[in-house]
């Protein structure tokens, strides 16, 4: 019986060569395939852009912390202002200036830009934070 043991096998070890090629391949292929088209974009103009666009007074905004517009220098606007009371307060043509809080999320900021674009405000402007409320920069 003992010539019918089979003789020991010598270990292989596995060549990872063909696996790393095909790896390589499909990264090839994802990449050459996937289009990279802007999701959601917010055209801004800059500060600079802006202030030679045209010579009247721009109209301020001040966005909170938690994502509430409110006016800047207007009597009757409230702390929260809806979509028609921001038609009816400032003029949507004119140059209007968005003043966030200092520790206001980008999100708010971008969907606070996406909402006045979406109720026809035209020249819209990114301003710097206001330390205060009243601050006007």
């Amino acid at each position: 019986m003992s010539s019918l043991v089979m003789p020991k096998r010598r270990k292989q070890s596995i060549s990872l060569t063909a696996l790393i090629d095909v790896v390589f391949i499909l990264l090839m292929f994802f990449m050459l395939t996937s289009s990279f088209t802007k999701f959601s974009a917010v055209e801004m103009q800059s500060s600079l852009a802006a202030s030679t666009i045209s010579d009247t007074k721009p109209q301020f905004l001040h966005l909170s912390e938690n994502g509430y517009l409110s006016a800047v220098g207007k009597s009757n606007a409230s702390a929260n202002l809806s979509d028609d009371t921001l038609g009816n307060l400032f003029d949507r043509s004119l140059p209007t200036v968005l003043q966030p809080a200092p520790d206001t999320q980008v999100q708010a900021i971008v969907d606070a830009l996406s909402r006045m674009k979406i109720l026809g405000f035209t020249q819209v402007t990114l301003g710097k934070s206001s330390a205060s409320r009243g601050s006007v920069e």
